[in-house]
């Protein structure tokens, strides 16, 4: 069954957002025609933007934004298996994949179209030597869709990868801002 009674919970919604009963929605979520499955928690001042879809028993933490096409993963078994979490104050970009358990660290960035998995290569190219994580985020991270170079027995490809290309900057933190005060005054551009 759906949720109903969004006003009552605090919540903004456009029609055909839809929330499962057994989701938690904290009030002052903003939810465009999205999709939030059964288990989800959703943190108070995040956007769901449209086609968003967050999934089973996925964490998104409060004042993130989700835009537009965004597909977070969710997981109900195996028991072992760990939730994706989004923390606090990301902007998570359009068409962006993040699934199977990956944590990314609050106040990060991911740009548009880029896709994590557990074993998506995470390479930090700021400093003189590439550093590469799996599965996890850094705290204000901002990242971009990128490629590395594997050798298989037919020959050497390019691997889809992303790129950690710096970290988030009062710009950001400005364009960000400028969101959140549109929710304060409940205005629309």
């Amino acid at each position: 069954p759906l949720k109903k009674n969004y006003s009552k919970l605090g919540v903004r919604v456009v029609p055909h957002a839809i929330a499962r009963h057994g989701s938690f929605l904290e009030s002052g979520v903003i939810m465009m025609p999205s999709y939030v499955n059964i288990g989800a928690w959703v943190g108070s001042g995040t956007m769901v933007d449209t086609w968003a879809t967050v999934g089973s028993c996925a964490q998104i933490g409060r004042g993130v934004h989700l835009s537009g096409g965004v597909g977070i993963g969710g997981v109900l078994e195996p028991l072992q298996a760990s939730p994706t979490i989004i923390e606090d104050n990301c902007f998570i970009g359009s068409r962006c994949i993040v699934v199977e358990g990956v944590r990314v660290g609050a106040e990060a960035v991911l740009g548009a179209n880029v896709v994590l998995t557990k074993s998506t290569h995470i390479i930090d190219v700021t400093g003189n030597d590439p550093v590469t994580f799996r599965g996890e985020v850094p705290a204000r991270s901002v990242v971009i869709p990128g490629t590395y170079t594997k050798s298989f027995p037919a020959g050497d490809y390019q691997v889809a990868c992303a790129l950690i290309i710096g970290t988030r900057k009062e710009s950001t933190d400005k364009k960000v801002s400028l969101n959140d005060a549109l929710r304060d005054y409940n205005l629309a551009v």
